[in-house]
C-alpha cells in the first residue's frame, strides 16, 4: 500500500487540523449548564472546605470554597456519576442528571480510608469499584507519584494480579492474571496503545510523567474494547481539567542514584468556561543500571521525549477534544555478551579498539555504541459526545504512527519497520437516574497497515521480522447494566471480525550485503514470507452480579466468554528477533483463542479494615505461545508459535488496615498467586511459559499531623516488603524456561509538602523513594535478561539463574513538583495544591 495516496504530505495535515480546529471552536456560542451546592459533615454538619466534586465522564469537576460551596459551570446536559472525595472521609458517589442549571447537596461521612466506593470507567458503564461484577484495580495518583519507577508500567506492576515482563529498565510490557502480549489492552484517555503490543523487546510507548492514575480490569475486558482484552484491560488517565477560569500546572524533576536517570516535565492547563486545553512536555535520560553480581549492566541506558497536546470544548450538546502526542525513545537493548577470557560485559564488535566496556561507556546517556532502538509515536485522536435525547453519542477516531528502528553498530538500521493504525469507535450510551439501567452498545475496530524500509545501503543487511500486512478489525457490542439497592446485574454480547493479510516477499541473495527484494519466480530468490490472507470471527460475552451484603460487605460473580484472533507475528513471523535473542517463525494454522473465565469475590469495607478475596478460573482453547524446537539458525535457538488448550487459575487478595482512631497509621497488603497448566502435555511441557511466581506485597504508612502555621503538610514515611516465593511451574523443555529463585525485596519512602503558612498554598513537594534496600541481587522470573547470555557475541544456554542478568540493585528516587496556577480563592479560603 502506498502511504501518500492514503495520508496527505505534512504540509497538507498541518493545513487540515488547524481548519478541524477552527470547524471545532467557531460556532461555540452557547454555555452549557451548571451544578452547585454544599458539602458537609453528615455527623456535624459543619461545611467542608477542599472537597473535590469530580465528573469522570467530562474529566472536570470542583473544589468546595471557605463556606463549602462549590459551582461546576460547562457541563453538558445528561445523565453522570458523581464523585466527591475529600482527605479523613468516605468517598461518595451518586447519578445525577443536569438539565438546566441544577443544586445538589452532598453529605460526607467520617473515615480515614477515602477509597471505599470510587468511580471507574473503563468497563464501559460508569460503575463503581465495590457494585463491578468484574475485579477492578485502581491506581491513585497519589499511588504514582510516591514511587520511583523507570517506566509507566513498572508503577502499576506491584498491584495484586498485575505483572510486568521485562527487558531491562526501559522496557516493560504488563501481565494481567498470567496473560500478557496481545492478551492485555493497553488505552491512554480510551486510546488503544497499538505500539507493536506483539514483539518482546520494546515497552509500552507512554511518557510516565503524562499519567495521573490508571484502572486495570482484571479478566476478559473484550465487550467494548475488542479481541485483544482476553487478559484485561489497563486503562491510563491523563490529568483532570482544572477548575472553571483557571489555569494551572506543574515543574517535576527527578533524579534515581541507580542508572543516574534525570527527568523533568512541564505542564500547564487551563478552563475557560469549557474551552480547555493542555500542553505537558517531557524528557527523561539514564545510563546503564547495576546490580550486586554484574555490577554496570551493558546494554541498558535509554532517553526519551515527548510533548503532548490537548484542546477540547464542553458545550451544551456535549463536549470535543483533540490530543496530539509525538513521543521518541532512544534505547539501549542488552544481549548479555561477556568476554569468555574475564566474564566481563564486551562489545560484539571492537569499538576504536576497546573489547570491553569503559566506566564513561557504563555512564553514557547516549545509547549509540551498543545495540539499541529508535522508536517514534505520533498519533491524533479526536474523541466526541453529543447530547441525543436521554443518552449520548459517542464518536472517535484516531490516528497513529509508529516506526521502529533496531541498530547493530553505527547509524544505520537493518530493521526498520514503520505502522500506522486508524482507531475508530461509535457507540451509544444511556443511563437513568431513577430506573437504575445503564446501556452502551456501538461499534469499533481498527484499520493497521505495516511495512518494512527499503534494504539498507551495504555492508548492511535488512532483516525483517514480519511481512508487509494490512489487518482490519470492526466489531459490534452491546453492554447492560441495571442497578437495584442493593444488587447490581450487569452482561453484553460482542461479535468480532478481523481481516489480516501478509504480502509474499522474495529476496535475491539472501543473507548477504546484496540482498535485495525482487518479484515472484526470480530465478534464485529465497522465499522470506509466502502471501496469505485470512479471516478470523468470534463471539464475546459475559453475565455478572454484585451483591451488597450488610455490615459493609459484598459478594462479585462474574462469567465471561472471551476470544482473540493471532497477530501478524504470530501467523507469519520468519526472521531473527535480535532484542529477544531469538529466531521467530510464525504459523498460519493457528486458530483463534477460545477463553471461559469464572471469576468470584467476597470483600468488605469497613471504618478500620478493608479487604477482597478474588478468586478465578480460565480454560482456553487453542491458547497461542512460542515454542522452542531445538533448532539454531544464524547461531541464535528457534522458536516457533504453537498452540495447546491451557488452564490458567489463581487468588489475588488486598487487605488494608486503616484504623479510624488511629489516623497516623495505614498498612496496605496484597497477594498474587496464579497457576497455570496444559492438558495432555509431559511433565517438561505442562506450564504455560512466563507464569509469575506467588508474591506478597506489604506497605506501612506512617502519616503525621499537620500542625497549624507548620511550613510541612501531608508528610508520611513508609516502610514496604515485596516477598516473592521461588516458581519451579515452568515451561523447562530444552531449558525455554529455568525455575527461579525465592528473594524478597524491602522499599522505604517519605514524602512532604512545603506549604506558606499564611495562604495554605503548597509551595512544591519533595518524595523520597529507595527500592531494593538492602542491595540485593536477584532475579525476576519474567525478567527476559536472565536468558541472556554468550561469550564472544556466541548465545550459550542458560540453565540457571546465576548465569543471566540480574535485576537492578538499590535504587534511591528524589522528585521535586512546583505546582503552577490553581484553584480561585475567596478571602479567608485555604488555598489549595495547585493541580496535581
Amino acid at each position: 500500500m502506498d502511504i501518500q495516496s492514503v495520508f496527505p504530505s505534512n504540509q497538507k495535515t498541518t493545513k487540515f487540523y488547524i481548519l478541524l480546529l477552527g470547524a471545532l471552536f467557531f460556532f461555540s456560542a452557547i454555555n452549557a449548564q451548571s451544578l452547585s451546592g454544599n458539602v458537609t459533615d453528615s455527623a456535624s454538619h459543619q461545611t467542608i472546605t477542599g472537597a473535590r466534586i469530580y465528573i469522570p465522564q467530562l474529566k472536570s469537576g470542583g473544589t468546595t470554597d471557605s463556606k463549602g460551596n462549590y459551582k461546576i459551570t460547562s457541563i453538558p446536559g445528561g445523565t453522570y456519576e458523581i464523585e466527591v472525595e475529600m482527605l479523613g472521609y468516605a468517598t461518595l458517589t451518586k447519578q445525577v442528571t443536569i438539565k438546566g442549571n441544577a443544586t445538589l447537596n452532598f453529605y460526607l461521612a467520617v473515615s480515614s480510608f477515602s477509597s471505599e466506593e470510587v468511580l471507574i470507567t473503563a468497563l464501559g458503564n460508569v460503575t463503581n469499584t465495590q457494585r463491578s461484577p468484574v475485579p477492578v484495580t485502581l491506581v491513585s495518583h497519589d499511588m504514582l507519584i510516591h514511587e520511583s519507577s523507570t517506566n509507566v508500567i513498572d508503577a502499576i506492576a506491584s498491584q495484586p494480579g498485575v505483572s510486568q515482563i521485562t527487558e531491562g529498565p526501559g522496557i516493560s510490557k504488563p501481565e494481567i492474571n498470567g496473560l500478557g502480549y496481545n492478551r492485555v489492552l493497553t488505552l491512554f484517555d480510551g486510546e488503544k496503545q497499538e505500539d507493536f503490543q506483539w514483539g518482546d523487546e520494546h515497552g509500552i510507548l507512554i511518557d510516565p510523567n503524562a499519567v495521573y492514575d490508571a484502572e486495570i480490569i482484571r479478566g476478559p475486558g473484550s465487550l467494548q474494547y475488542g479481541a485483544n482484552a482476553i487478559a484485561g484491560v489497563v486503562s491510563f488517565k491523563s490529568e483532570p481539567f482544572p477548575d472553571d477560569g483557571t489555569v494551572q500546572g506543574s515543574v517535576l524533576t527527578e533524579y534515581q542514584t541507580n542508572n543516574g536517570l534525570i527527568g523533568t516535565s512541564e505542564d500547564i492547563a487551563g478552563n475557560n468556561h469549557g474551552f480547555v486545553w493542555d500542553l505537558r512536555a517531557s524528557y527523561e535520560e539514564a545510563h546503564c543500571y547495576s546490580d550486586p553480581k554484574d555490577g554496570y549492566v551493558w546494554g541498558t541506558a535509554y532517553n526519551q521525549d515527548n510533548i503532548r497536546g490537548l484542546i477540547g470544548l464542553n458545550e451544551k450538546w456535549g463536549y470535543s477534544r483533540i490530543s496530539v502526542s509525538i513521543l521518541h525513545r532512544e534505547i539501549e537493548v542488552p544481549d548479555g555478551n561477556r568476554d569468555s577470557a574475564t566474564g566481563k560485559f564486551a562489545f560484539d564488535f571492537p569499538q576504536n579498539g576497546q573489547l570491553l566496556p569503559n566506566r564513561a561507556n557504563f555512564l553514557s546517556y547516549y545509547p549509540n555504541i551498543a545495540g539499541y532502538q529508535v522508536l517514534d509515536h505520533d498519533e491524533v485522536w479526536w474523541q466526541n459526545s453529543i447530547n441525543a435525547g436521554r443518552g449520548k453519542i459517542g464518536l472517535d477516531i484516531g490516528y497513529t504512527q509508529s516506526h521502529r528502528q533496531e541498530i547493530d553498530t553505527g547509524t544505520v538500521a537493518e530493521y526498520n519497520i514503520l505502522v500506522h493504525d486508524i482507531p475508530y469507535s461509535f457507540k451509544y450510551q444511556i443511563a437513568g437516574d431513577s430506573s437504575g439501567l445503564k446501556f452502551t452498545g456501538g461499534m469499533n475496530g481498527m484499520y493497521e497497515f505495516g511495512e518494512n524500509a527499503p534494504e539498507p545501503p551495504a555492508p548492511y543487511i535488512r532483516y525483517s521480522e514480519i511481512p508487509n500486512y494490512n489487518d482490519f478489525d470492526i466489531g459490534g457490542y452491546a453492554i447492560l447494566e441495571k442497578d437495584y439497592k442493593n444488587l447490581t446485574l450487569s452482561g453484553g454480547l460482542r461479535y468480532d471480525i478481523r481481516n489480516i493479510m501478509g504480502q509474499a516477499m522474495y529476496l535475491l541473495n539472501y543473507g548477504t550485503p546484496q540482498q535485495q527484494m525482487v518479484a515472484a519466480g526470480t530465478p534464485g530468490a529465497y522465499t522470506q514470507y509466502s502471501g496469505f490472507s485470512d479471516i478470523y470471527t468470534g463471539l464475546s460475552g459475559s453475565i455478572g452480579a454484585s451483591y451488597q451484603l450488610p455490615g459493609n460487605n459484598y459478594v462479585k460473580l462474574n462469567f465471561a466468554k472471551s476470544y482473540r484472533a493471532p497477530s501478524i507475528q504470530e501467523l507469519n513471523s520468519n526472521a531473527l528477533n535480535a532484542g529477544a535473542n531469538a529466531y521467530i517463525i510464525g504459523n498460519t494454522n493457528l486458530k483463534p483463542e477460545q477463553g471461559y473465565e469464572t471469576d468470584i469475590a467476597y470483600g468488605y469495607n469497613g471504618k478500620d479494615v478493608g479487604f477482597e478475596l478474588d478468586g478465578f478460573y480460565n480454560y482456553i482453547s487453542n491458547f497461542i505461545f512460542d515454542d522452542r524446537t531445538g533448532e539454531i539458525i544464524q547461531d541464535f535457538p528457534v522458536f516457533q508459535f504453537k498452540a495447546n488448550n491451557a488452564i490458567i487459575e489463581g487468588i489475588t487478595a488486598y487487605f488494608n488496615i486503616h484504623p479510624a482512631d488511629t489516623k497516623w497509621i495505614e498498612i496496605d497488603n496484597g497477594f498474587t498467586y496464579i497457576y497455570s497448566f496444559m492438558p495432555g502435555q509431559t511433565d517438561s511441557t505442562d506450564h504455560v511459559p512466563l507464569t509469575p511466581a506467588p508474591r506478597l506485597n506489604t506497605e506501612v504508612k506512617f502519616k503525621f499531623n499537620n500542625r497549624a502555621n507548620s511550613i510541612l503538610r501531608g508528610t508520611y514515611f513508609e516502610i514496604g516488603q515485596d516477598k516473592y516465593w521461588a516458581q519451579n511451574n515452568i515451561y523447562s523443555e530444552l531449558n525455554t524456561e529455568i525455575p527461579s529463585e525465592a528473594y524478597t525485596l524491602y522499599n522505604a519512602g517519605i514524602g512532604t509538602n512545603f506549604v506558606n503558612p499564611k495562604t495554605g498554598r503548597v509551595v512544591c513537594s519533595f518524595f523520597i523513594n529507595c527500592t531494593n534496600l538492602t542491595n540485593l541481587a536477584y532475579v525476576d522470573h519474567l525478567s527476559h535478561n536472565g536468558y541472556f547470555l554468550a561469550y564472544n557475541a556466541v548465545p550459550a544456554v542458560v540453565t540457571q539463574q546465576s548465569q543471566g542478568i540480574y535485576n537492578m540493585g538499590r535504587n534511591v528516587g528524589f522528585k521535586l513538583i512546583f505546582p503552577i496556577g490553581g484553584h480561585k480563592v475567596s478571602d479567608g479560603e485555604v488555598k489549595g495544591l495547585g493541580g496535581y
